[in-house]
């Protein structure tokens, strides 16, 4: 009885059925269940659907859906968390409808308000509305970025589709590489704001909607903004948090397939899988954790989930499967990269993949998991550096002399990486240590403006764009509610749900984010730093809510990676891989990089002399995105678009 996480993609163009089939075939994986077309050949519109069925297993549900006049047409991927109080509400006004599912109280809540209904929608969701009556197209993404959708506006046309790789297959869509993006892959891991590696590739951002109109004129409006923090917040209640938290959770475990869970062993999956065991009954709830062996060079942090995952699983006395993943990283890293849009060089996606794949050999289509628990509430050693700047900065001298004191530790190690760091930020400026903050990499942001040979004279817009406009709005907050804001801005959809999303949905699962439910977020905003955050310790208040439930071991656990040991990794087993695509030779053919750079980058890393390791393996991660590309074909103009 509820929705299907899907793929969608469509066209406004002078453009044929093969085309619409190929974008359809690069996302069939999002859809395993079904597809379905549907055409306005008057208007040259078409859009298609790939099914996952999950709520309303029925025909009667099947995508492209219409209203009964045939006036709206709708693309739906996601989940109306909502959608029954939507549905009484709506027949009571008299409406009658012939199915079960939430992609019907979602068109018929559109043909009734139009844009506005986007108020009122609690979910996740990508979608598209096409008006045969006026000829104009409507497409949306949810608030928080939960559900991608891409798009290229260009001249004659217009197409939109759940992952970029839908839009390469069309020949009219340039596949020039965007530098910018480029940039900022290397300065972040990801690239914020609209862009995408292609050039003629957009994000539709998260909380926006754009219109489309019959000559496939761009209209895109902001319809939710991420709310800020008021100017002093009084305490909230644990108690409170705890009682919304269940409620969510009972909320988002909807569905008419059996659900599961991600199981880390960190506070936030403990606390989901703690609430869900409280809504259904426990033995029903079947969890998932990644296994990595321990980093013996201790040059990474990984390697005790698994101890956490199963006293909790215990505890709760829930099944636990555990999922191995040491697989040949290599061999899978170009599938990988492809798979995400972008070259984005963190392993935890393979991780995520591995995990939907052993859910669905279990029968498991659903599986909720603590994502955005750090960006809500803190959790990442950039809040913590955050929060001893801003205390620091209350005395005078205390930052920069503690700043000399520890900024030369060996970056071999993981204390001293982490110290050498901090170091690195408290001699910044406010602004500087904010943005800096976002790289995964303490190289100097001088040498990186270096790094790309076609931007080096553009590299400061590049670098700070993403984060320019945000720092302005948030001057008057906390260093560390600041951050906050970059990483629900940025980080969070363009990295960890890019990822979730992408690799769920290759293997036919639907990952839930209760944490990024908008109650949530709200309460989050009116809950004072001083509950999210001390020296010692992250989310203070979601711990100090799920005390009598989560193992006191997990509760007092320092954070942790997801992933793999990419150090270790990189100075081992892909030593050969990291050498052959940051060669002169390679990276002179590509000519995003420059070598000279390139080759002072490497040999710092090689010395550990500078935690370099993922932006030198960003650089790689680039150059076999780039291959993938192009070694994926396009149709012909003259099999995407009909015979004049």
């Amino acid at each position: 009885m509820i929705p299907h996480m899907c793929g969608i993609a469509g066209f406004l163009g002078p453009w044929n059925d093969r085309l619409l089939d190929a974008m359809l075939d690069q996302i069939a994986h999002r859809g395993p269940d079904g597809r379905g077309i549907w055409r306005d050949r008057e208007a040259n519109f078409a859009v298609g659907h790939a099914r996952l069925s999950i709520i309303d297993l029925s025909l009667a549900a099947n995508q492209p859906m219409h209203t009964a006049d045939g006036r709206y047409v709708i693309s739906f991927n996601g989940e109306i968390y909502n959608f029954k109080e939507l549905r009484r509400e709506l027949e009571s006004a008299g409406l009658v409808f012939r199915t079960k599912s939430d992609t019907e109280v979602l068109l018929r809540l559109f043909e009734c308000e139009g844009q506005s209904c986007l108020r009122r929608l609690n979910g996740i969701f990508a979608f598209a509305v096409w008006d045969r009556a006026l000829r104009h197209l409507f497409i949306a993404r949810d608030q928080l970025g939960v559900k991608p959708l891409y798009y290229a506006a260009i001249p004659h046309g217009f197409l939109f589709a759940s992952e970029l790789k839908a839009l390469t297959v069309c020949p009219d869509v340039s596949r020039d590489i965007d530098v910018g993006s480029v940039a900022n892959h290397v300065a972040f891991v990801w690239s914020s704001s609209a862009s995408t590696m292609l050039k003629a590739v957009r994000k539709l951002r998260p909380g926006h909607c754009a219109w489309i109109d019959a000559n496939a004129r761009l209209t895109i409006e902001q319809y939710y903004e991420i709310p800020l923090p008021p100017p002093s917040c009084e305490r909230v209640e644990p108690a409170a948090l705890l009682t919304l938290f269940d409620s969510v959770v009972a909320d988002q475990m909807v569905a008419d397939v059996p659900i599961g869970a991600c199981l880390s062993g960190g506070v936030d999956s403990s606390a989901v899988v703690a609430s869900m065991c409280r809504t259904t009954d426990p033995a029903r709830v079947v969890t998932f954790c990644a296994s990595v062996p321990k980093d013996r060079t201790h040059a990474d942090n990984f390697g005790d989930d698994i101890i956490h995952a199963r006293g909790m699983a215990r505890r709760l006395e829930i099944p636990l499967v555990e999922v191995p993943t040491t697989a040949q990283l290599v061999d899978q890293l170009p599938q990988m990269l492809w798979e995400l849009d972008e070259p984005t060089g963190d392993f935890a996606a393979l991780q995520t993949r591995m995990i939907a794949a052993e859910a669905r050999r279990h029968g498991i289509k659903v599986l909720l998991t603590g994502t955005g628990g750090d960006d809500l509430f803190t959790g990442y050693g950039r809040h913590v550096a955050a929060f001893i700047w801003a205390a620091l900065d209350q005395i005078p001298y205390a930052r920069r002399l503690t700043s000399r004191l520890i900024s030369r530790f060996r970056s071999d190690f993981v204390l001293g990486r982490r110290l050498g760091r901090l170091g690195q930020l408290l001699a910044l400026s406010e602004e500087e240590m904010l943005t800096e903050a976002m790289s995964f990499s303490s190289w100097p942001a001088g040498e990186r403006s270096s790094l790309v040979a076609k931007a080096a004279g553009q590299w400061q817009a590049s670098h700070s764009a993403p984060f320019s406009w945000l720092l302005g709005k948030t001057r008057e907050l906390h260093p560390v509610e600041r951050l906050l804001q970059l990483d629900l801005h940025g980080f969070l959809p363009d990295l960890n749900l890019n990822y979730t999303d992408k690799m769920g949905m290759q293997e036919g699962v639907e990952f839930r984010v209760p944490l990024l439910d908008l109650r949530l977020v709200a309460f989050a905003m009116r809950t004072p730093v001083s509950q999210k955050i001390g020296l010692w310790q992250t989310k203070r208040i979601l711990r100090e809510a799920m005390a009598a439930r989560v193992n006191g071991a997990i509760l007092r656990r320092a954070k942790q990676g997801f992933g793999v040991p990419l150090r270790a990794w990189m100075a081992g087993p892909a030593r050969s891989l990291v050498a052959e695509m940051t060669s002169p030779r390679v990276l002179a053919a590509r000519g995003l990089f420059d070598p000279a750079a390139v080759a002072r980058l490497r040999n710092a890393f090689d010395q550990n002399r500078s935690d370099v390791a993922f932006m030198l393996f960003t650089l790689v991660c680039i150059e076999i995105w780039c291959r993938q590309l192009s070694c994926r074909p396009s149709l012909a103009s003259t099999d995407a678009r009909d015979a004049a």
